[in-house]
């Protein structure tokens, strides 16, 4: 109750949760064929062309007819599959390798600093264009890519949790007693680690949404009719000049989409009490 008062007193973050929530709803209902509006995100009609916003068309058309509120929605589903894949991957992965790395230590522990110092490295946005290049503009390609980018951060923070909690009190004294090492880091170090980790995901969401909107405005991203957020903009960005609404509709959506999310991040951060579980 404690989280769900301080979530009604802060406005800011209750308009983020709800506009996140709204946004996952939307995605859903796409998936299961129920839209706002009788069009479909990839039918054509010559006759209505980079047409204004109106009752038939809410927000308009784009240059070959398409009625832009039902791209909008249908450009949804990967912007927000590529948060939460990415979210996925960077906790699977990063707590994983993390977790191997601060347990077992030694040239185990160097072996994975050091791969990750060689990702952290390399520029984002070449291996983002290398392997959507190598699948061929795909949606698997898309998620591969920003997931690989994605779980470094996280692997440090559990690398460095676990480190710090190896030398608390509790610790050595379950070690004492003759705990094993996987009882201790299910018990003990894996309870108190989850809750930075999964704060530290709420910011890495954002960043893949940013990425996805990168390389799709590249020219790198899903294949039409198919589309993103970020390949909405990127077709809107020929007409700047004349249909600005083109570019502006999907560049405010994934603006209060990113804004949202840091705002929950930062809530969740403040929320985040460390704790001891003692034996």
């Amino acid at each position: 109750m404690n989280f769900i008062s301080k979530l009604l007193k802060n406005k800011t973050t209750f308009l983020s949760f709800i506009f996140v929530i709204f946004l996952i709803l939307l995605v859903i209902f796409s998936f299961l064929g129920l839209t706002f509006g009788k069009y479909s995100f990839d039918a054509q009609d010559q006759d209505m062309i980079l047409k204004s916003s109106s009752f038939e068309h809410p927000l308009g058309t784009d240059q070959l007819g398409r009625d832009m509120l039902a791209r909008l929605i249908y450009g949804a589903r990967l912007s927000l599959l590529v948060a939460i894949v990415t979210a996925l991957i960077a906790l699977f992965v990063g707590l994983l390798l993390g977790t191997i790395a601060a347990m077992f230590g030694g040239r185990v522990d160097f072996f994975i600093t050091r791969l990750i110092d060689i990702i952290y490295s390399l520029p984002d946005l070449l291996v983002l264009s290398i392997i959507g290049l190598i699948f061929s503009r795909s949606t698997t390609g898309i998620l591969f890519a920003i997931g690989l980018i994605s779980w470094m951060d996280v692997a440090r923070l559990s690398r460095a949790e676990i480190l710090k909690l190896k030398e608390h009190d509790y610790i050595l004294s379950a070690k004492s007693i003759g705990l094993t090492d996987t009882r201790i880091f299910f018990k003990h170090l894996l309870p108190n680690i989850l809750n930075p980790i999964l704060v530290a995901i709420t910011f890495t969401m954002p960043r893949a949404i940013i990425a996805e909107s990168t390389l799709s405005f590249l020219g790198l991203g899903l294949s039409p009719p198919r589309c993103s957020w970020g390949t909405l903009a990127s077709d809107g960005w020929q007409f700047l000049n004349t249909h600005t609404n083109l570019i502006l509709y999907p560049s405010i959506m994934i603006m209060l989409t990113v804004l949202s999310l840091n705002i929950i991040g930062d809530f969740l951060a403040e929320m985040n009490q460390p704790k001891e579980i003692y034996i």
